[in-house]
């Protein structure tokens, strides 16, 4: 894959795990966490390394800012460093999650991890114990918002 491909390796994914697709009903956080597991196993091929931080996932989960009010987010995200000998693009693919702030939700905090010097089972192994996202995979309250971005940043 190539990491312009990304986004729609990843939707193509998500589409095929999920009942009425991407464009109905949001998919549950847990189908995401599942499809995004094996699309980070996927290889780019125009990506630096992962043992050279050029290929890596990042969980977050906490307070963000959303239409005006704050909202309780959940993220994962893959980001990608070019293959390149003078400043390498990075581009990043996120699957984010809200809800709407609550005290049970304001009381997880917020909190981030990087895949980087951890193998991917032991990433996500230990992402879905960050309270954040331990909240999200066991609620039954579905989020008012999901979205898929891709971004060089």
């Amino acid at each position: 894959m190539l990491i312009s491909e990304s986004r729609a390796q990843l939707e193509m994914q998500l589409a095929e795990k999920t009942p009425n697709g991407i464009a109905g009903l949001p998919p549950s956080p847990g189908t995401v966490f599942d499809v995004f597991r094996q699309f980070a196993a996927v290889p780019a091929t125009d990506a630096a390394p992962a043992q050279e931080d050029g290929d890596g996932v990042l969980a977050q989960f906490g307070p963000a800012d959303h239409a005006d009010t704050i909202a309780f987010m959940v993220d994962l995200t893959r980001q990608f460093i070019e293959t390149s000998d003078e400043n390498p693009a990075i581009w990043q693919l996120s699957c984010v999650f809200l809800w709407p702030e609550s005290p049970p939700t304001s009381a997880l905090g917020r909190g981030t991890l990087w895949s980087f010097d951890l193998s991917l089972d032991g990433f996500f192994a230990a992402t879905a114990a960050l309270p954040g996202w331990a909240w999200a995979l066991a609620t039954d309250q579905a989020p008012n918002h999901f979205a898929i971005s891709f971004d060089r940043v």
